[in-house]
C-alpha cells in the first residue's frame, strides 16, 4: 500500500483512542474474526470511516473476504471497483439517577442476570407504552446484522442484514411470552431493570446494573459502512455453511 503512494496508519482496536488514530482514513482494513470487527465498527462509525473485514478468524459472518484475497481486494477499492453497505447500529442510553451513559452497539444489547443464578424482572415498554414484563435470564435487543448472533441461540429469527429492523428476544423466560418481536426501525425500546442485572454490549464491554436501571434503546443515526467487493461471499451464501449447514454452493 505504501509503494503505491497511499498513506497508511496502523491501529490498535484495543486502546481507548483508536477512533481517533483513524481519523481522516478514507478505508479501514479490519485483520481479524467477527469479534474485532464488532470492536471496529463501535471505534470507527462515528467516524463515517468504511470497513473493509478480512477474516482470519473461524466464523466470519462480518469479515468478508480471506487473507489470500486481500491484495486484489485492496486493488478494486484503489481502483473504485466496490460497493458500500450500511448496517443498523443500536444507540443504547443507561440512566442511573439522572445520569445518562452512552453506546454503540452492531450486534446487539442484552440486559441479564449477574452472577446470581436466578432469573431477573424486566419491564419493557415500547414507544413508551408498556408492552410486558419479563421474568426471565435476560433480555436482547438486537440489530439484523446480531440476529445471527446471541438471539438466533436462543431461537429469535434471521433477519437479512440490509434491515433496519431492531428485535427484542427474551432468554429462558419463565411462565411468560417467550417469542421473538420485530419492531419498525424508528421505535423506541426501554428496559426497566427491577432487579440486579449486567448490560452487555456486542458481548464484548459489560456493566453492572442496580434496580432502578433504565436502558434506552433505539436506532443510531451513526450507521456502519462494510465495504463489499466482488471478493466478499453474499450473506445468504455464508448463511447456507455456517447456520443452516446446508451442502453445496
Amino acid at each position: 500500500m505504501r509503494k503505491a503512494g497511499h498513506d497508511v496508519v496502523d491501529i490498535n482496536l484495543d486502546t481507548p483512542t483508536a477512533g481517533a488514530g483513524a481519523k481522516g482514513a478514507t478505508i479501514a482494513c479490519i485483520l481479524g474474526g467477527d469479534g474485532t470487527m464488532l470492536r471496529a465498527a463501535r471505534a470507527m462509525s462515528p467516524l463515517g470511516i468504511p470497513l473493509l473485514g478480512v477474516n482470519l478468524g473461524r466464523l466470519g459472518f462480518l469479515t468478508t473476504i480471506t487473507i489470500a484475497d486481500l491484495d486484489s481486494a485492496i486493488a478494486d477499492v484503489a481502483a473504485g471497483r466496490h460497493s458500500v453497505e450500511e448496517r443498523t447500529l443500536l444507540d443504547a442510553r443507561l440512566v442511573r439517577a439522572g445520569h445518562e451513559t452512552r453506546f454503540l452497539a452492531l450486534n446487539d444489547v442484552v440486559v441479564a442476570r449477574g452472577a446470581a443464578v436466578r432469573s431477573i424482572h424486566v419491564a419493557v415498554r415500547v414507544d413508551d407504552d408498556p408492552l410486558i414484563v419479563y421474568w426471565a435470564d435476560g433480555v436482547i435487543v438486537a440489530t439484523a446484522t446480531g440476529s445471527t448472533a446471541y438471539g438466533f441461540s436462543v431461537g429469535g429469527p434471521l433477519i437479512l442484514p440490509s434491515s433496519r429492523a431492531i428485535m427484542l428476544v427474551p432468554i429462558a423466560p419463565h411462565l411468560s411470552f417467550g417469542n421473538a418481536v420485530v419492531f419498525d426501525p424508528e421505535q423506541r425500546i426501554e428496559l426497566d431493570v427491577r432487579d440486579g442485572a449486567r448490560i452487555s454490549i456486542d458481548g464484548q464491554e459489560e456493566h453492572d446494573l442496580a434496580a432502578g436501571d433504565r436502558i434506552a434503546v433505539r436506532r443510531s443515526e451513526t450507521v456502519a459502512r462494510f465495504v463489499r467487493t466482488s471478493h466478499a461471499r453474499p450473506f445468504l451464501s455464508l448463511l447456507r455453511e455456517k447456520i443452516l449447514k446446508e451442502p453445496g454452493t
